[in-house]
């Protein structure tokens, strides 16, 4: 190897590496992105935001590559992009079936804890899964939860279009318990103050890292996924990445 080779950085190279990728001319790509999953991606004041959103475009930009963010319901997001109507969708927790109809990239978006939930004051902690046999628990269409508990029999999953839907429910007695990502939840009770303080975690459900799923049928999705890497080693190496989390968990301390 050339001795100006070596002596370039993680960066340099990246860069170097991009030189070499398909170029994708001037075509904008369509990415689902789920709208009511603040603060890692919601439709809000009338434009895609959240966390992983400014890690999934600053990735794309640095691979040179157009998107369009488009908000849809989870459920309504993920299965266009099974079908090939959207390149890629996000967030996405993987299990087998998610890895077997979707191309995964080999970068995470970013990691979080989903946790089961209760009313504080009949909270016991759920030390083993089979302990929620028979009882109600409410699940956000759509959402992958780890396999121990997607796979768990005689449970009875109580179907809510959002998590502050569980939360409701939980909070009414209408269910026992509700699932739902450490982040979320927070973000949710500091948007909405008549939940807070009154539900406490149980049990961990799974520690899921998050992904942007490709669709298998999409004409450009193995191409966007190499440039989606590209991009997500890119940020990493030049600290945006490092940048975009510290902001997000700055800005939810001060809220």
């Amino acid at each position: 190897m050339d001795r100006s080779i070596r002596r370039l950085g993680a960066a340099s190279l990246l860069a170097l590496i991009g030189l070499c990728m398909p170029a994708l001319a001037d075509e904008v790509f369509r990415i689902g992105a789920e709208d009511d999953w603040y603060p890692f991606t919601a439709y809000r004041d009338g434009q895609v935001q959240g966390m992983s959103v400014d890690i999934v475009r600053a990735a794309f930009a640095a691979s040179d590559t157009r998107i369009e963010l488009l908000p849809y319901p989870y459920s309504r997001c993920i299965e266009l992009t099974r079908t090939g109507q959207l390149a890629g969708c996000f967030n996405t927790s993987p299990d087998a079936r998610i890895a077997a109809e979707y191309r995964l990239p080999a970068e995470a978006l970013f990691s979080d804890d989903i946790l089961l939930w209760a009313n504080k004051d009949q909270a016991k902690p759920i030390d083993d899964l089979q302990q929620l046999a028979g009882r109600q628990i409410a699940v956000t269409i759509g959402y992958e939860y780890g396999t121990a508990f997607d796979t768990l029999q005689g449970v009875q999953r109580v179907p809510v279009r959002r998590d502050y839907n569980g939360f409701l429910m939980l909070q009414h007695g209408r269910v026992e318990f509700t699932a739902a990502y450490r982040g979320t939840a927070r973000a949710l009770f500091q948007e909405h103050p008549e939940l807070a303080g009154q539900f406490v975690p149980v049990a961990t459900l799974h520690q899921p890292r998050l992904y942007l799923s490709f669709s298998r049928y999409h004409a450009q999705a193995e191409t966007l996924l190499e440039r989606f890497d590209h991009g997500m080693r890119a940020i990493k190496a030049n600290g945006r990445y490092q940048q975009i989390l510290a902001q997000w968990q700055h800005q939810q301390a001060a809220d």
